[in-house]
């Protein structure tokens, strides 16, 4: 897939749910175009593909074991007012930017302009409460350039964000404190790319011809990353102090190098065939492949002659091409009539 916006402009979208604290990639779905429904091939596709995976990693991930209200820190790609009316369903609060032109969103908190206006203080703000659902915020908040939130559940009490200045010192500016809980938790995504990709990754050291090797060693990276943060989460509970990622990266080396063979053995327990029939044809034992002896001389090159397949001739559609085989068999061949398959 084509990515303009991202450092590498090729490669494979993927859905992900990571610890906003932490950054542990609990779950992730890999985009694989629009679904279509199952019941019939001329039902329409599933286009809000972003939504529909929000909400089949949050079911996977939190499960049916729910207690209280739960926060979920979501960018411009994946908002929406029918997305956070789902999630409020499932007790989970949102809170994000939004792209202004989406269903629902209050045109009114909409800022046309793109930059700050002269005589527009920076960090003044604008919301709207929804009537139907009255804990969903529209907001508009002007920073250097204007940002629109929606979210569900937040708390619009005035606060302070600090931003640096070109030429002058840092300042506070005012914010509601939907803004400050969106710095604050967003990332998780982000933290975990960038331990990824910026340093110690396999993904993009090889290079293969086969795309799927490339994203194995990218799930492999994602494995390492994860490994690493359960082993500082671990250090911390244990009050210890966590290797750097270099020197961590070195003993897992280290130890998976010292595996033999036998580590790598496992013992299957036996299971019973099921009682149904079986789906596989017998082969019988009287058919037997041979391959033809005629050579023919094409461009200067000796070869077999090919035959068509009778078999694939049979089977095939309108649309498909004819297979060509060497091969026939001895039983179902009669003189020189011979039954190529």
């Amino acid at each position: 897939m084509f990515m303009p916006d991202k450092p590498h402009r090729y490669g494979s979208e993927m859905f992900m749910v990571c610890d906003s604290e932490s950054a542990y990639s609990h779950r992730f779905e890999i985009y694989i175009g629009k679904r279509q429904s199952e019941d019939s091939i001329h039902d329409a596709f599933d286009n809000k593909t972003g939504d529909a995976a929000v909400i089949r990693n949050m079911k996977v991930v939190l499960g049916e074991h729910l207690q209280g209200f739960r926060l979920v820190v979501i960018d411009r790609y994946y908002s929406s007012v029918a997305l956070a009316i789902q999630l409020l369903s499932m007790s989970l609060y949102v809170v994000g930017t939004i792209v202004t032109n989406r269903l629902g969103f209050d045109r009114r908190v909409v800022e046309k302009k793109q930059t700050l206006p002269q005589g527009k203080e920076r960090g003044s703000f604008t919301f709207s409460r929804s009537i139907a659902i009255p804990t969903m915020i529209a907001c508009h908040w002007w920073d250097r350039k204007p940002a629109h939130y929606l979210a569900t559940g937040p708390s619009m009490a005035e606060d302070s964000i600090r931003r640096n200045l070109k030429g002058a010192p840092a300042r506070n500016f005012k914010c509601p404190k939907l803004d400050t809980d969106y710095q604050r938790w967003m990332g998780g995504v982000d933290v975990h790319d960038q331990l990824r990709l910026q340093s110690y990754f396999i993904e993009t050291s090889f290079r293969f011809q086969k795309y799927h090797k490339s994203l194995f060693m990218g799930l492999l990276d994602m494995a390492l990353v994860n490994a690493y943060i359960t082993h500082k989460k671990t250090c911390a509970i244990k009050r210890l102090t966590p290797k750097p990622r270099g020197e961590w990266y070195i003993l897992l080396h280290k130890q998976l190098l010292q595996l033999k063979a036998e580590d790598f053995v496992e013992v299957l327990t036996p299971m019973d065939a099921p009682a149904g029939p079986s789906r596989k044809r017998r082969r019988h034992a009287g058919h037997k492949h041979v391959q033809f002896n005629d050579w023919v001389t094409v461009s200067e090159v000796q070869k077999r002659r090919q035959r068509s397949c009778k078999v694939y001739a049979l089977l095939r559609g309108d649309r498909k091409k004819s297979f060509q085989t060497t091969y026939y068999c001895e039983d179902c061949s009669k003189a020189d009539a011979k039954c190529f398959l």
